[in-house]
């Protein structure tokens, strides 16, 4: 976190941010204004995101994606940022020059020169959260979650880690993963004392219960322990199948990449779906034999009729996720009590759902 800027906030942001400032406080949108901010990949679930937290008042976003804009992503509709004046313009430079008019006291820069494979510790100390969208090269994903739990930087609060955010959509399903490190220090409000009611003079008055911050701790976990560790979910619960549900999709993506070294696509998805499903059916026939089968694959819940619009960039899932992922990283800058390390939505079944796994 960049502590050069001033320490106080000045009337014209008390009065921008006064909304906000009312909801979590004076000292949390000071420390939303020195937060600096990584964004790999531009799409509906990361534009989403970086709008949020350019309106939120942070410090900068650096907006990291190397390709451009294409007619038939102009014509999808799938980036809001973009029109037929941007075909062949690199999209981190669109997304730039469209979101600052939404807040020109935020910093934003692009980077489209760059590859994802050459960021190194060097780039990543620079930030305070790296964000990584729609990515599923597991490899990728694991490195760089290295990379932010080995900057370890220090401010007023003394050593923090960068914080690594990784999430992506597929159709009506999306997700969010963080690792805040093994210590997570956050500030909880406890009540003490009970509420009671209290006979005076004037008849009967509430008495409320205290409230007394205090300093907890939460451990997490990065994305390459998650997936080595063997998920058991209660699947009586249907919240908790339909999270499952997107998990195993999420698995289905990750496998995907390894065997064909690309991420799924509409332009092939005639051969990718059917893919998709093989996948999602091999990692059924593994599970049924292993000891515990309380994340397996129901062979009739996908088909190529339920996945044809898994590969399309859903604008109204990504304003779900991305505002849940939003609100989890103001949250997680202003101390309070983080959600657990996955956040799973499911579109078919209108469901959203919390879960820790492996913490």
């Amino acid at each position: 976190m960049n502590t050069n800027q001033t320490s106080m906030l000045t009337d014209e942001e008390a009065t921008l941010y006064d909304r906000q400032i009312r909801l979590w406080g004076a000292d949390a949108q000071l420390k939303l204004r020195q937060t600096r901010l990584l964004l790999i990949n531009v799409n509906s679930l990361s534009l989403e995101v970086c709008k949020n937290l350019c309106l939120a008042g942070v410090a900068s976003i650096t907006v990291f994606d190397n390709t451009r804009v294409t007619a038939e992503e102009v014509e999808e509709n799938s980036t809001l940022t973009m029109s037929t004046n941007d075909i062949n313009e690199f999209k981190s430079i669109c997304t730039c020059r469209v979101l600052q008019q939404l807040n020109p006291r935020v910093q934003l820069t692009a980077e489209s020169k760059m590859t994802i494979d050459q960021i190194d510790e060097k780039y990543i100390e620079q930030f305070d959260y790296v964000c990584l969208f729609n990515y599923y090269d597991f490899p990728t994903i694991s490195h760089l979650n290295k990379l932010c739990r080995g900057q370890k930087q220090i401010d007023e609060n003394g050593k923090k880690q960068v914080y690594f955010f990784c999430a992506g959509t597929f159709g009506l399903y999306g997700f969010v993963f963080k690792d805040l490190g093994d210590v997570y220090e956050y500030l909880s409000e406890n009540s003490v004392g009970s509420e009671s009611l209290i006979k005076g003079d004037s008849g009967n008055e509430s008495k409320k219960s205290e409230k007394v911050t205090t300093k907890s701790t939460r451990n997490f976990t990065t994305f390459e322990q998650v997936f080595a560790t063997e998920w058991k979910p209660n699947r009586r619960q249907a919240t908790t199948r339909s999270a499952i549900t997107t998990y195993n999709l999420l698995r289905a993506f990750l496998a995907f990449y390894e065997k064909y070294q690309r991420s799924p696509a509409s332009a092939t998805q005639e051969t990718d779906i059917p893919n998709l499903i093989n996948i999602l059916r091999e990692k059924a026939s593994l599970s049924t034999t292993s000891a515990s089968s309380s994340n397996n694959v129901n062979n009739d819940e996908f088909n190529e009729e339920l996945l044809k619009e898994i590969l399309t960039d859903n604008n109204a899932v990504a304003s779900i996720v991305g505002g849940i992922m939003s609100h989890d990283i103001v949250k997680v800058i202003s101390k309070q009590e983080p959600k657990d390390n996955f956040f799973f939505f499911n579109g078919v079944a209108c469901v959203g759902l919390s879960i820790s796994i492996a913490c």
